[in-house]
């Protein structure tokens, strides 16, 4: 509870007022002796207690009754703002999760749940504890500490605008430790607005048993989590998976693989207009879906034959997510889907050149090279789409460190493999262990089957992941993610927790049969790798397909890129889904495609996270209107009309016995 006047707390002591004058009374009072007053002082003995347990009730009342109007005078505020929390912090910190299922919204309003939460937030803060605290946002996009003057900056700063982006929620969280520790913020609330997405607060990351153990250390801190987690009602979404330009004798066209999603559990026929726009040229179409999904693949829009390279879009009809009804594609002649080996054995590195060189897509140029360690520096970086790193991992400070970093922020690929004498140097926070043989050949146990290198296919099939046989692994030490793990909890592929757009992956064996069967049975070696391919592919050619993020344009000047359409800030260019140019670079941004996932964290999981810490969930959704603290002066205004009642019932004379006549 807080207050709105709290200065005039210092007027509550006057509560006393009642005894003061109670006692004065008392004191005032003369006493004469009357011999005959005698027996009435014995009777009154008799009543002592009961007299004075009724005086100390009706100078209870009293008190209780002027410190009511003195509390009503105050203007408490309670609710799930700062209701028992102590008062008002020293320092309040926002994170704020500006991610694209952020956006879903109310059709009758157009308030989105970033609106909402922001707006109410705003109000509270400003109702409760106006300039007294100490105001810092920190958002998902750009994740720098941002000073507030005022709790109404909220509403109007570029800052807490749309997004079309992924969060990082134990990146967020990290920005607010690291913001506490270095400026000393004293009593500090921290508030994560956020709507619980699986992705983006990543569960099942190690970073949160760090974040769990620093933030214990801090005294006085308080986390508060406004949480927006309703999914979305009758949703679609769409994605584009490939797109190529195709050009035959008689004609030139566009061909794009899509999907179109919706909830699983929906199942009955749904016609809905598909519109597709290249290069300003708009056409729809007609498309029925029967199941939670369709999928169209080589869908084929002409173009004219003069036109080599382009842009477009597909478009949904509106419904309640709109940050998932349009998806961006941009087209050019089709780039080489190179990828470079690191490797002096020459004994695993053939399966993998040998995997890396067939194709996958018919329509594609595929070309693998063979490198030894020693020659690394020749890599051709900006042409290669995925390097595999059989090769002792680098020191942080050497130069092909740096350059494996720059690979990972132009969104490409980088799988490592172990060697048979590991180093003890580490990327991205991961390193090799020891080398262990199976007594027997050992299986896969768990692997992530959703989304990543070992993913079902489209058609919903899962690989055959459960099948391998590993004789020889290596340990993957660190933090990271896992995507499979052995019997007995034994991570195999890990990914490591990076910023950007690209990825890079331990396996923790090789693909020849001393050490696994993954050259020879194959099939899951080629998904995996030609994903990964995939994966570093999106930024190759002068076409590219990029999720958007803070990276998603490069480290050099925003300023240089130009956006067709509706122009935003130079700072959110890299945010926000569309088309943007730079001299001859045409890039498509859209949302990740993790952000179509519904699924939110529960209690239960949320519980887990912040064991030992104080924290507080406010549930709200879109469509609730009611503040988050509000004030309760209505309720000390019906305590002292309680109050003042039962002091007057005390206060009645007793009931006089009736004395009988006598005759």
């Amino acid at each position: 509870m807080t207050f709105l006047v709290p200065a005039l707390l210092f007027a509550l002591p006057l509560a006393a007022l009642p005894v003061i004058i109670h006692l004065i009374h008392l004191y005032r009072r003369r006493q004469v002796k009357w011999a005959a007053m005698m027996f009435l002082h014995m009777a009154q003995r008799m009543n002592k207690g009961l007299s004075r347990l009724r005086q100390i009730l009706i100078l209870a009342f009293r008190v209780l009754a002027v410190a009511a109007i003195l509390f009503v005078i105050t203007r408490p505020m309670a609710g799930g703002l700062l209701g028992l929390t102590g008062g008002v912090p020293d320092t309040i910190i926002i994170l704020l999760d500006r991610s694209a299922s952020m956006e879903q919204q109310n059709l009758a309003t157009g308030t989105s749940k970033r609106t909402a939460g922001i707006a109410k937030l705003s109000q509270a803060l400003r109702d409760t504890v106006g300039t007294r605290s100490k105001l810092v946002l920190i958002e998902n996009g750009h994740l720098q500490p941002q000073l507030l003057e005022k709790p109404e900056s909220l509403i109007d700063l570029p800052l807490t605008g749309p997004t079309d982006t992924a969060a990082d929620v134990p990146a967020l969280l990290q920005g607010a430790l690291d913001y506490i520790t270095k400026n000393q913020t004293g009593r500090t609330d921290v508030w994560v607005l956020s709507d619980l997405r699986q992705s983006d607060w990543d569960a099942a990351s190690g970073r949160w048993q760090a974040l769990r153990s620093a933030f214990t250390t801090l005294k006085g801190l308080r986390l508060h989590l406004l949480t927006y987690a309703q999914p979305p009602a009758q949703n679609l979404a769409v994605s584009v998976q490939r797109v190529m330009r195709n050009e035959t004798a008689g004609k030139a066209e566009v061909l794009l693989d899509l999907r179109i999603t919706r909830d699983a559990s929906s199942h009955d026929p749904l016609e809905l207009p598909l519109r597709f726009v290249i290069n300003d040229v708009s056409t729809t179409i007609k498309v029925e879906m029967k199941d939670s999904q369709l999928v169209m693949q080589g869908h084929a829009i002409p173009i004219d034959k003069t036109t080599k390279r382009g842009w477009g879009r597909v478009e949904l009809p509106a419904d309640t997510s709109p940050a998932d009804n349009v998806y961006h594609f941009v087209f050019d002649e089709p780039a080489v889907l190179q990828s470079v080996i690191v490797s002096d054995d020459e004994t695993e590195a053939a399966p993998l050149q040998a995997a890396l060189e067939a194709a996958a897509d018919p329509t594609r140029k595929y070309a693998a090279t063979v490198l030894p360690a020693a020659r690394a520096a020749e890599i051709p970086w900006d042409d290669v789409a995925l390097i595999i790193w059989h090769a002792p991992l680098p020191k942080a400070d050497d130069l092909i460190a740096k350059q494996l970093t720059n690979h990972l922020a132009t969104g490409r690929s980088l799988l490592f493999l172990p060697v048979e004498s590991a180093t003890g140097e580490a990327f991205g926070g991961l390193h090799w262990g020891a080398w262990t043989t199976e007594s027997k050949p050992a299986s896969v146990e768990w692997w992530r089957n959703d989304t990543g290198l070992l993913a079902n296919t489209r058609s919903g099939t899962a690989l055959p992941v459960g099948d391998l046989e590993i004789t020889r692994r290596c340990e993957i030490l660190g933090e990271g993610t896992p995507l499979a793990r052995l019997t007995g909890n034994l991570p195999l592929l890990m990914r490591a927790d990076l910023p950007g757009d690209g990825n890079a992956w331990f396996l923790g064996t090789l693909p020849g049969s001393g050490s696994s069967s993954l050259a020879r049975d194959g099939v899951v070696m080629f998904a995996m790798l030609h994903r990964a391919l995939n994966e570093g592919a999106r930024s190759l050619g002068k076409a590219q397909q990029r999720e958007a993020g803070p990276s998603s344009l490069g480290s050099g000047e925003l300023s240089a890129w130009k956006r067709n359409g509706q122009p935003v800030l130079t700072s959110e260019q890299p945010l926000r889904a569309g088309i943007v140019t730079n001299a001859d670079r045409l890039v498509a941004l859209n949302r990740p495609l993790s952000e179509d996932s519904p699924e939110t964290l529960g209690k239960t999981a949320i519980a887990e996270l912040f064991t030992g810490l104080d924290y507080h969930i406010i549930e709200d959704q879109v469509e609730n209107n009611a503040s988050l603290a509000s004030e309760i002066w209505r309720t000390f205004l019906f305590i002292m009309a309680v109050a003042l009642l039962g002091e007057a019932l005390l206060c009645m004379p007793a009931k006089r016995e009736q004395i009988p006549a006598t005759h």
